[in-house]
């Protein structure tokens, strides 16, 4: 098969174009973005207190530590039924958002934990979901 001059010409017009349409680098493939926050399906904690449970847990971590947690104006409870879930800050890739408080339903028995973040060893902040925690 003969390729001409212009065929040659095209094929690598579109090689180039492919190459540079903006691959991601392997630093921000490997940042896993921290999910967003639902208390109705936060997981409940069943454990004995000080008993360690066998899961399966993804961990989430962000190179640098969260901005301060941000003081907010909660209003009144709509009914003794709610609680406060307190705002938190999410990592999107790249960097940390905020995400509000709001008034949520309590479950009998169980208190909620809200999500946090914690210094991890490997110099980044590991990201620690909301869950339920037996009273």
């Amino acid at each position: 098969m003969k390729l001409n001059g212009k065929v040659l010409v095209a094929m690598a017009m579109v090689v180039g174009a492919l190459a540079t349409t903006g691959c991601k680098s392997s630093e921000q493939a490997s940042e896993a973005v921290a999910p967003e926050e639902n208390v109705a399906a936060a997981p409940v904690d069943t454990a004995a207190p000080g008993v360690e449970q066998d899961s399966l847990r993804l961990s989430f971590y962000a190179p640098i530590a969260p901005p301060v947690i941000r003081v907010e104006e909660r209003g009144r409870a709509p009914s003794e039924r709610h609680f406060w879930a307190p705002g938190y800050y999410r990592w999107n890739g790249r960097e940390h958002v905020w995400y509000n408080g709001r008034w949520e339903q309590r479950r009998d028995g169980y208190e909620y934990v809200g999500p946090r973040w914690a210094p991890h060893r490997t110099h980044h902040w590991q990201y620690m979901p909301g869950h339920w925690v037996r009273r």
